[in-house]
């Protein structure tokens, strides 16, 4: 064989393998924005439809319409159809949970702004389960689900292509605020003094929470200014490190 030859061989494997992984990503992609024909089962309530490969119960009805409540009283207002697609094993957890298998929530929002895919849940209880194990409140089922969709809301808000280049304290805290509600004094107080937040007692992003709600009573509540200070931060910026909003770094004393 020839070295052109040898080379042309090689060059053609190489477009194969490229093509076929084009195609993968391609068929990934595509099932992120249209999952239905891997679920069987749905149930509606409120602006929410609940899809799942086995019967739902109808409390999932009820928590649509308890979860569109709550979205409906924060900043960005009721919420349009919003799907949430319950995966747990099998072909829809390797495609769906790929990039985070241990997630328990993911959006796309630049390939879909209606899809939440959301594992282990118990509707009757409001609860998460985790190997067994109950995720204890604040952090229940609705609070996910309501997190969730708020990324969903932000991005519909914002725009799908402007979110990656929102700071994840405001992206995560404002989502927690949306969820649990504005962050306490006792909150603010322990981020000030560099005191530790656990997850368990103050949701998942407990200092992007207080860093949300400082922001936005320095804002007077205005959450186009809020987001307007990606432009002075980038996707990077930390909130804990901006002297304005009272917010000491994290491990300091004041």
């Amino acid at each position: 064989m020839s070295y052109a030859r040898f080379v042309q061989g090689l060059f053609r494997l190489s477009l194969i393998g490229f093509v076929t992984v084009l195609a993968v990503y391609a068929a990934m992609i595509a099932l992120i924005a249209w999952p239905a024909p891997l679920f069987s089962h749905e149930r509606t309530g409120g602006a929410l439809t609940f899809h799942s490969d086995v019967p739902l119960p109808p409390s999932a009805e009820v928590m649509g319409q308890e979860v569109t409540a709550l979205l409906a009283a924060s900043p960005l207002g009721p919420p349009e159809e919003v799907h949430v697609w319950l995966v747990e094993d099998g072909l829809a957890l390797r495609v769906f949970f790929a990039g985070s298998p241990r997630a328990s929530g993911l959006t796309y929002p630049v390939a879909s702004l209606d899809n939440i895919f959301l594992r282990h849940a118990d509707f009757d209880r409001n609860q998460l389960v985790r190997a067994g194990q109950a995720v204890p409140p604040p952090r229940t089922l609705s609070y996910y689900i309501v997190h969730e969709a708020t990324h969903l809301q932000l991005s519909r808000y914002a725009g799908r292509f402007a979110v990656p280049r929102i700071p994840r304290w405001i992206n995560e805290g404002f989502a927690d605020y949306v969820a649990l509600g504005p962050a306490t004094p006792d909150m603010v107080a322990r981020a000030s003094h560099g005191r530790p937040l656990p997850r368990e007692a103050f949701g998942s992003y407990p200092q992007e929470r207080v860093c949300v709600t400082l922001a936005l009573e320095r804002l007077g509540g205005d959450l186009d200014a809020l987001l307007a200070l990606r432009n002075e931060m980038g996707a990077d910026g930390a909130c804990p490190l901006v002297p304005q909003f009272g917010i000491a770094p994290v491990g300091a004393a004041t």
